[in-house]
């Protein structure tokens, strides 16, 4: 019963990822704002269960590490979006931002650290709220 609830479950994100994919893929469903914002609530989403499983487990566990690894990546993104060749200030201090996040999620799949999950969560709501407070004549593109 338990490989019938696991396949269940792996169908369940697999649809949703299906979902997200065809929102991003229609010309002018998402734009550009939007797709950014998805990131950050996913972000800050995934950080919380990882602060959950952690607090649960009081260790470093394969899924705590597993978790660290979908923060990592989404930060990565995140990074990648960015337009640092025009030496813009605002871009390359997001950029270190994201790099203390994914540096985060290296100490806890190399080193087992947790120290640095409380601060990049900071990091990453604050962003999430910033992002959120961009007026709405800004969020065209």
């Amino acid at each position: 019963m338990d490989n019938y609830n696991d396949i269940a479950a792996q169908e369940t994100k697999l649809e949703e990822k299906k979902l997200l994919l065809d929102d991003t893929i229609k010309v002018g469903k998402l734009s550009q704002y939007e797709i950014i914002k998805r990131m950050l609530d996913g972000l800050v989403l995934e950080i919380e269960e990882l602060k959950k499983v952690l607090f649960t487990d009081l260790a470093v566990t394969n899924v705590s590490k597993e978790k660290a690894e979908k923060i990592s990546k989404i930060a990565f993104t995140l990074q990648s979006c960015l337009d640092l060749e025009n030496k813009n200030e605002i871009a390359e201090n997001l950029n270190w931002l994201y790099r203390f996040i994914r540096y985060m999620s290296k100490r806890i799949q190399d080193n087992e650290d947790m120290n640095y999950v409380q601060p990049a969560f900071k990091v990453a709501t604050q962003l999430k709220e910033a992002w959120d407070e961009i007026p709405q004549e800004h969020r065209k593109n």
